[in-house]
Parts: C-alpha cells; structure tokens; sequence
C-alpha cells in the first residue's frame, strides 16, 4: 500500500532528525522532572507537615488580668494576642479574672464593640473558660487514667488516590499534545519549502499522503507513550491495566492527530498552524478533563478516553458502559477529521492558493 510507503518515508527522515532525538529526550527529562516534583508534593500531603493558608496569629488583641494564670493559659497564642492589663481606660477588650481561691473562679470580659473582631474574642474566651474548668475539675478529683488509642496510617486516603491516578492519565495523555509540531512540519513544511507540487505529481494517492503522514506521527506517539508507561512504572505509580491503559491513550491520539492535520492543511503557513492548533487543543483538553473531573466528583458515566484510563490505571469494573461512549465518539471525530483533510488537500485553491475563507468553504458546494 501506498500508505505504508509514504509512513516509512517519513518516520525515516524523523528518526534521522537531531532535533526529533534532542526533543524526545528533552521530553523524556522533563517527565521524570515532573514525576519527582509530584512525588515530593505527595510526600509532603502525607506527612501532613505542611501548611497552605496563612497564620493568625496576632489576629485579635486582648488585656488580660488573671493573677492565677489558669484562663489565661488557656487562651490562644495562634489567634489572640495577649496583652498584659495594666488598667484603665485600655485600648480593646479586657479580661479580668479573680485570684484563684476556689469554686467559683469568677471572670469579667469587658468586650470592645467598636472592635469588628470582637466574636473571635469572645469564642476564644469561651473556649479558655472551658478548658480552665475541665483542668480545675481534673485537679480537684485527681487525675483519671485514661486509654490511649495509637493511630496509624494504612493505605492512601482516597483523595490521594484520586489525585494520583489522575495525574498518571494526564502525563500518559501528555505526549499526544507535544508531536504535534511533526504534523505542521510534514504538511506545513511542504507548503513552506515548495515541495508540495513534487509530492502531489508523485503517483500516490492524496489520501495516502495524509494518512501516510499522520500514521508516521501515531507511531511516534505510541513509543513515546510508552517509553513514559515504563518509566511512571518504574517510578513507583501504579497502573492496573498497563495494556488497556496503553491502548486507550494511543486510539485517543488518532483523532487528534486528525485535527492537526485537518488544520494544518488548510493554514498557509507555520504561524497560522501553530495558533489553530494550540486553540485546538484547548478544547481537546477540556473534552478530555471536564468528564475526568466529573467522575472525581461522583459521576458515574465515562464519556471521554481519558475518565476510561483513570478508570483501567485505578483497575474499576470496566463494562460496555464504560468503553463504547468514548470509542464511539473516537471513531467519529477520527473518520471526520481526516476526511475532511483529504478532502481539502485535494483542492488546489488550498494548497498552492489562493486559499478560500472558512465562510466560502461551509456555504460552497
């Protein structure tokens, strides 16, 4: 087949290519970059050792005259900042507190409400007053022996399992987002060069031209996706269903390998190509994460390739349900995606020019 020739052609001129070796290790480097941050960043959630939001401390001002120093002791250093009374008039609330002699402690909170944080004062306050008398008590009746329950973690909580399986999917999605610069290259580069006239005059079909080039890319992508299975294996990510897994990830770049050439077909040059095409993949990107973040947030259906791959990484039940939605829809975008690029490169007017407006293309017969 014709197709196979021009495929073999053109994953010889890439593999030949320095800058498709430089780009492939650089990608290959950036991952396991990726891969260590992450890993440092799931590290830090599990140890629990780290803190995102910022201190209050200081937050509130309080005087306090407590000559026993039981409420005091109680009171938070984290919200409240606690001034030493010295009479007044004072500036903000007041908590006065009688010398301790006994049952009753009596105290007295001459609270500011000119102060708008005069509720976390008075709540903290309350919550000093408490924890003083459950001391007071625990004193007076003597200390009870109480159980003590060790605690230990056994397994990832399940938000962490979700956030790993996911962040497995996207960088397994990732090379279908970084070849596509090798697309623009073989159709583009064609027009850019002017040597598209000696590839259209070569007896092969137009069709075999643009799925020969495009199979080259699919190629591509598969060693590469991969090359990044092996690797986030070895690193530790678990993945249940390797091959399902894989085999999802490579069906999913067909279409849009498609869509990059249907765009880089009909732009005239690399600029326009590189703007469709990162426009493009936005809205690639949201197909594949919305569906993804709605079954993290409890859906249930499987509407894109890649709530299926969180679903094999994960090893769910996976049923009929779960795989033909996104083999349907896969199989639809591919067969009109690429017909339509066949069928634009077989016009003259877009390849050699001058090159019709969108407008003219959708209401032209």
């Amino acid at each position: 087949m014709k197709i196979l020739t021009v495929t073999k052609w053109e994953l010889r001129n890439t593999l030949q290519s320095r800058k498709f070796v430089f780009i492939f290790i650089f990608q290959i480097a950036v991952l396991m970059l990726t891969i260590f941050m992450f890993s440092g960043f799931m590290d830090m959630m599990d140890e629990g050792g780290a803190a995102f939001t910022p201190s209050l401390r200081g937050f509130a001002e309080i005087n306090v005259h407590d000559p026993s120093g039981i409420i005091k002791g109680q009171l938070n250093p984290d919200i409240l900042e606690i001034r030493e009374f010295k009479g007044f008039p004072a500036s903000g609330s007041v908590l006065l507190v009688d010398r301790f002699r006994g049952v009753p402690l009596n105290a007295t909170l001459y609270l500011d409400y000119s102060d708008p944080r005069r509720s976390v004062i008075s709540d903290e306050v309350k919550l000093a007053v408490e924890r003083a008398s459950s001391r007071i008590v625990e004193d007076l009746m003597g200390e009870t022996p109480r159980p003590e329950v060790m605690e230990e973690a056994v397994g990832e909580s399940v938000s962490m399992q979700l956030v790993n399986r996911v962040m497995v999917a996207v960088l397994l999605f990732l090379p279908i987002f970084l070849f596509g610069n090798l697309v623009i290259d073989g159709i583009v580069g064609e027009k850019e060069r002017k040597t598209g006239e000696v590839l259209i005059a070569m007896p092969v079909r137009h069709s075999d031209i643009i799925l020969g080039k495009c199979l080259s890319v699919i190629i591509i992508m598969s060693l590469q996706i991969g090359v990044w299975t092996l690797i986030l294996t070895a690193a530790g990510f678990r993945i249940s269903n390797i091959p399902a897994a894989y085999i999802t990830v490579v069906l999913s770049a067909v279409p849009v390998v498609g869509l990059t050439s249907l765009i880089s077909v009909y732009s005239k040059n690399y600029r326009e190509a590189g703007i469709g095409i990162t426009l493009a993949y936005i809205v690639v990107a949201a197909y594949l994460m919305v569906p993804t973040l709605a079954y993290i947030a409890g859906s249930q259906g499987t509407l894109s390739p890649m709530t299926l791959t969180v679903k094999l990484i994960a090893g769910s039940p996976v049923g009929p349900g779960d795989i033909l939605p996104p083999l349907a829809s896969t199989l639809a975008l591919s067969l009109l995606f690429y017909g339509l690029s066949v069928r634009l490169f077989r016009r003259d007017d877009i390849v050699f020019g001058p090159r019709p407006g969108i407008i003219e293309l959708l209401v032209k017969k």
